[in-house]
């Protein structure tokens, strides 16, 4: 089971051009840019209380080109929680994420029923309406691969800014170790918990 530290860190994997950038620039700036650029690896971070504490959800947006495999297995051994993004316009996207769930289920092992991981078709806004009919990943598809790999799914769109929040707040539930929201939890700021042992959950939100 990874260490509880101040960090909570959540990585985001995904082929180039799917839209991971976007949608982590999203969810931290509330920004959207049309542009593509490549990304090695960033790093995006927010301040959440955790039982009273302060911590850091860590966003790391990882490289889209497989050019990287010891930044790649680095990131998933110091990850506890993954975001798995595929575009809806592109089933090679859905395909390349194969064997980076492999990867982490390879690396995480036993670990791996206690972490929370989602499938995301992000630009669902491309496959609707007129002009838009560039969907080549159905919605029951995406669902049935998620069901497959025994994780939770979830169709988003970083420009109409569908789903985004809802995305990390999803994935945040998910983490069975530590109670975790974005919405920030002002009720009672006096006295922090005793620091007994065992499976004391953590309340964590975003401030």
């Amino acid at each position: 089971m990874p260490e509880q530290s101040n960090d909570y860190r959540v990585v985001v994997f995904g082929a180039g051009g799917v839209g991971k950038s976007s949608l982590v620039l999203r969810f931290v700036k509330g920004t959207f840019r049309e542009s593509y650029i490549p990304t090695i690896e960033d790093t995006y971070r927010q301040v959440i209380s955790c039982n009273k504490n302060i911590c850091t959800l860590q966003i790391t947006d990882t490289t889209g080109s497989h050019q990287f495999p010891a930044m790649q297995r680095l990131s998933i051994s110091k990850g506890h929680a993954f975001i798995l993004v595929y575009s809806v316009t592109s089933r090679q996207s859905l395909e390349e994420l194969r064997p980076i769930w492999d990867a982490i289920r390879e690396t995480k092992g036993a670990e791996l029923s206690g972490i929370p991981v989602m499938l995301v078709g992000n630009k669902c806004d491309e496959g609707e309406g007129e002009g838009g009919g560039a969907r080549e990943v159905r919605t029951d598809e995406g669902e049935a691969e998620a069901q497959r790999w025994g994780c939770n799914f979830m169709e988003t769109s970083a420009k109409t800014n569908h789903n985004v929040k809802e995305l990390f707040q999803e994935l945040l539930n998910m983490e069975k170790n530590r109670n975790i929201s974005l919405q920030l939890d002002s009720k009672k700021k006096g006295k922090g918990g005793g620091g007994g042992k065992g499976k004391m959950k953590e309340k964590c939100s975003v401030m």
